[in-house]
């Protein structure tokens, strides 16, 4: 029954994310509103008449998360901003959202990400010697949004080839203030078997004293966190995310981890171009 129930959850989870995330993501997962919202189209892109309007933009960013891994302290990620927004595509750093379609208020894309601050190097802490490196992905998948008066509701479903599944939902409101924007968001990510056996298992030939073997099992994160966006003048902004992520067991019974909660700050600046 424990199971039964364990499997009608994530199933639930998957299904809701997949739903969610195909339309909003390219408006909702960046630091600029995508343009195509203020217009009435729906539908196919491929079948719009809408104009093509180019906007893009560059800048840079820097985000520091405390690491999960015993003995690891915080990670330290530069964040490349390149921002590039017109009918087709939605891209903004290491992220590109095709455009799919647009119904009402729901907006579906097919998304391209590569995680550029995942995994780790054997000699980045005591507990990783004689690991053998992890390395970050490239994941793809559909991604969809839904923006209501309350809020946006999105999320996705991606695939990282021999490194898993993962799937994310997340709910933001906006708060505006002249020139300052205020977004809360909570969200729930689940991680494959696969995905945490790649990030937090243990293999065999990589046990040691204090490392046992440990087989990774499917995770269910939870985060909350807030955002604050300041534009000093119509093409410049700066941004400010502050945020903590709760880890599940699947995790943190790895003989790797030793946090259960971790911490997120990512600051930067984009200049718009048009």
């Amino acid at each position: 029954m424990r199971k039964l129930l364990h499997r009608r959850t994530q199933l639930l989870l998957t299904v809701v994310s997949v739903m969610l995330h195909s339309g909003a993501v390219w408006a909702a997962d960046g630091l600029t509103k995508d343009p195509s919202d203020t217009t009435d189209d729906t539908g196919f892109t491929v079948l719009s008449n809408a104009t093509n309007v180019t906007h893009w933009g560059l800048g840079a960013g820097v985000g520091l998360e405390g690491a999960p891994y015993k003995g690891y302290g915080s990670k330290v990620t530069p964040l490349p901003l390149i921002y590039f927004d017109d009918k087709w595509i939605h891209a903004l750093g290491t992220t590109l959202d095709l455009k799919i379609g647009k119904w009402s208020s729901v907006l579906f894309t097919l998304r391209g990400q590569y995680a550029i601050g995942d995994g780790y190097k054997g000699s980045d802490a005591p507990i990783l010697n004689g690991m053998q490196n992890r390395n970050g992905a490239f994941w793809f998948g559909p991604a969809l949004a839904w923006r209501t008066g309350y809020g946006t509701l999105s999320g996705d479903f991606l695939t990282g080839g021999n490194k898993g599944q993962k799937a994310s939902i997340e709910f933001a409101k906006a708060l505006e203030y002249g020139s300052f924007s205020v977004e809360p968001h909570v969200g729930a990510e689940w991680l494959s078997s696969k995905y945490v056996d790649y990030y937090y298992g243990v293999t065999s030939s990589e046990v040691r004293v204090g490392r046992p073997a440990y087989t990774g099992k499917a995770a269910y994160n939870v985060s909350i966190g807030t955002k604050v966006d300041y534009r000093f003048t119509p093409h410049q902004l700066v941004f400010f995310d502050v945020g903590v992520t709760h880890l599940s067991t699947g995790i943190t019974d790895s003989p790797l981890v030793g946090k259960r909660f971790v911490p997120e700050v990512r600051l930067g600046y984009l200049y718009q171009f048009k």
